[in-house]
């Protein structure tokens, strides 16, 4: 079952570029748009450089002075934050968060909150959502950059669960299998290349060989781009042969 899309909410945002890359990401994952809260800059030419085919959700870009207006209409909303502190609220790793808890909540206006590059999120942002949750990193004093973390928490709450209920994206054209037609032309290529140079050398027939190389090639499951790659080894040894030097 498909998840309904959260709200992103960045607080006294710095970088014009974190601005623009968290737009592609906004982009990339379904969302219209995103909110700012105090933001200590705008949306500029470096923005817009940054978000790439992301500048499509700038006109869905929300304004407010403080996280209390823009959590307004949100019934739930998640603080993105490893700050510790005895006014912390309940701590989830996200994953966790996003696979096991949200899910059995009743439906509601999900909010992610993330903090300024500098800082993060101060307690008193942290008391305005019901819960806070951190990306697991490796370094003890690990964080990700903004644009990153964002991503991250997109991913684990829209693109992980899209990837296991959803049916695969197609294929691209060149990851198409080999037909049938062209696994035996090129096997008929294989057995008059060898011929010409006389294999094999020993006790083995040459359709004995055949049988091997087409087992081979079966078990192999040729993609049709890799069918072309062997033509095009072919030809040029083929070449060669015709033309020593």
């Amino acid at each position: 079952m498909s998840r309904q899309l959260p709200v992103v909410v960045l607080v006294e945002t710095m970088g014009s570029a974190n601005l623009g890359a968290v737009a592609r990401t906004a982009a990339a994952f379904g969302l219209s748009g995103f909110r700012l809260v105090s933001p200590r800059c705008e949306v500029d030419e470096e923005t817009r450089k940054w978000a790439c085919y992301g500048q499509r959700v700038f006109p869905g870009i929300e304004v407010f002075d403080d996280l209390h207006a823009a959590l307004k209409d949100i019934t739930f909303a998640v603080a993105l934050s490893r700050r510790e502190g005895r006014s912390r609220h309940k701590h989830y790793h996200l994953p966790l968060l996003a696979e096991k808890i949200l899910p059995d909540l009743p439906d509601q206006r999900l909010a992610f909150v993330f903090g300024n590059e500098e800082s993060g999120l101060s307690l008193e942002h942290l008391k305005a959502c019901h819960c806070s949750a951190e990306i697991p990193v490796v370094a003890a004093d690990g964080s990700l950059n903004l644009a990153h973390a964002v991503t991250v928490t997109l991913y684990e709450w829209i693109g992980r669960n899209r990837s296991t209920d959803s049916p695969p994206p197609p294929k691209n054209r060149h990851e198409e299998p080999a037909s049938p037609e062209r696994i035996r032309d090129l096997m008929e290529r294989c057995r008059e290349l060898l011929a010409q140079v006389g294999y094999p050398h020993h006790r083995s027939t040459l359709e004995e060989e055949m049988v091997k190389l087409e087992a081979v090639a079966a078990k192999a499951q040729l993609e049709d781009w890799e069918a072309r790659l062997f033509f095009g080894m072919i030809r040029q040894i083929e070449y060669r042969l015709q033309h020593p030097e």
